[in-house]
């Protein structure tokens, strides 16, 4: 239940100047869309290059987990940052830095005491005691659509550090007023990872192996 990210991620303007919804995948869903169509998309965007800074009011990033093989259980992570370098004339060498707080998981279940004590069973089996923050780094944009990219990046949580993939959809750009009348930009992401390979392996017998990650993400240029 991992991420990120991470993001997380949020990522990526290695998409269009103009809203983009219409290529978001529904959620949860595999990607079809592959990098070779970037090539139909002409390389600039029309956007103020420099770094964004994600606002926390408007974020949110979530987990699925499979229960049983029954229902997907959902969580969240309530405390999270990212910051952007956008690169407009060429988005594929853009940067995107995210990080979670690995103790802030919040799952809205308490004990017979009114204590998150299962959110902070699921922190410890990512190994915030450990590593108390999660963090996902590019390495590599790849546009696969007029506003869409994947997003690939090191993803480093319980003390062990492997790559990650994140699909992600440009929504588009606003100047906002009430955020010091700075350009914003909004961006939709999702992805998956094996929890066991970062080493998460608790409670295998009855939860599964691949988590599912939803972002959503609005960044405030600096």
């Amino acid at each position: 239940m991992r991420v990120i990210l991470l993001s997380l991620c949020l990522a990526l303007c290695a998409c269009a100047s103009v809203a983009g919804s219409a290529d978001a995948p529904p959620p949860f869903t595999a990607a079809t869309a592959t990098a070779d169509a970037s090539a139909a998309y002409p390389i600039s965007v029309d956007l103020p290059a420099g770094s964004y800074r994600l606002d926390p009011r408007h974020a949110t990033v979530l987990f699925r987990i499979r229960h049983m093989d029954l229902a997907w259980f959902t969580a969240r992570f309530d405390t999270k940052d990212a910051t952007l370098v956008l690169d407009p004339a060429d988005p594929s060498r853009s940067q995107l830095t995210a990080s979670i707080d690995a103790t802030s998981v919040d799952t809205g279940i308490l004990n017979a005491q009114g204590e998150r004590s299962f959110d902070r069973s699921i922190a410890r089996a990512l190994g915030a005691e450990q590593t108390p923050q999660i963090s996902f780094v590019s390495t590599a944009i790849e546009r696969t659509g007029a506003h869409t990219a994947r997003v690939t990046g090191d993803l480093a949580m319980n003390g062990q550090t492997h790559p990650a993939t994140l699909e992600v959809t440009f929504a588009g750009g606003a100047v906002d007023p009430l955020r010091g009348g700075n350009q914003v930009l909004g961006f939709s992401a999702h992805g998956q990872i094996d929890r066991t390979q970062w080493g998460v392996n608790q409670w295998r017998a009855f939860t599964g192996a691949e988590v599912q990650i939803v972002i959503e993400a609005e960044l405030v240029r600096n």
